[in-house]
């Protein structure tokens, strides 16, 4: 009997001591976390998980992952209707014609072997492909915006030989500048953009009617060729624009990196230009 009260003892002093230790073992990993959104809100908690002793804790960055670039160099050139990003009506780029172009269209001529390189993938693969524009000059942009402007005031019942003169004449331009790029203001006039569709489209374009395994399959391969998807539609209140079958070069190291990371132009341009404003 007395034997077995021993045995008892001692093996509660046991357990008590196996639960000192857990609980102090607890107590000294306890940490503060702060609630999300809550100033002040802190807690102790001993529910986080910390490294082990003799873990390697991960390395640091060593190196920018941003391609190390010139971004002065004309093939990254900003354009939009921003007075400081504005092309001049004198800015000609030294361009020539694509092949097998119906209207002879023109394109960046450096440029202009990775784009027939990225065409004949999209035929070797299966899929037609229509050029709807490539470089337009200053004075061609100005005759498509101003024809827009001049649409548009006929629409609202503007009449005359001179509606341009007219006050409400401005209203036609101010839609106008929501549809069709203003001179000065469009890629296509650096020479190094291309509209590109799986057939001939007539306006009003619609991309959800268009085929999607051609873009598909595009949007997959065009950093190979050094193209980026300059407009799409969910970088809108960014580019200003929704354009998914605008296609733009930038080289091969750019066009990886933003069709990897999912970004739009002006989001890479920004990092080069902290003082860019969307």
């Amino acid at each position: 009997m007395y034997r077995k009260r021993v045995t008892w003892i001692l093996l509660m002093a046991v357990l008590v001591l196996v639960l000192y230790t857990v609980v102090r073992s607890r107590a000294e990993n306890r940490t503060d976390v702060i609630l999300g959104g809550a100033e002040g809100g802190i807690i102790s908690s001993d529910s986080v998980n910390f490294t082990a002793i003799n873990a390697t804790p991960a390395p640091e960055p060593t190196e920018d992952i941003w391609p190390d670039i010139d971004i002065t160099l004309s093939q990254y050139s900003l354009i939009n209707s921003d007075p400081s990003h504005l092309l001049s009506s004198s800015y000609t780029p030294d361009v020539s014609e694509i092949q097998g172009t119906q209207y002879h269209m023109m394109f960046d001529s450096a440029a202009l072997p990775h784009l027939e390189e990225m065409l004949q993938d999209l035929r070797d693969n299966g899929f037609g492909v229509y050029i709807g524009s490539a470089y337009r000059s200053y004075s061609y942009q100005k005759q498509l915006f101003d024809g827009m402007a001049y649409s548009l005031a006929v629409n609202m019942g503007l009449e005359g030989k001179e509606i341009w003169l007219l006050p409400e004449y401005q209203q036609a331009v101010e839609k106008a500048k929501k549809i069709t790029m203003e001179p000065g203001s469009s890629e296509h006039q650096l020479g190094l953009a291309v509209d590109l569709y799986d057939r001939h489209y007539n306006s009003p374009l619609v991309y959800e009617n268009m085929n999607q395994e051609f873009y598909e399959y595009l949007d997959s391969i065009c950093a190979k060729y050094g193209f980026i998807k300059r407009y799409p539609t969910r970088k809108l209140l960014l580019t200003g624009w929704d354009e998914p079958w605008h296609y733009r070069y930038v080289g091969v190291e750019a066009a990886t990196f933003i069709m990897e990371q999912g970004i739009c132009y002006e989001e890479f341009y920004k990092h080069y230009n902290p003082d860019f404003q969307y």
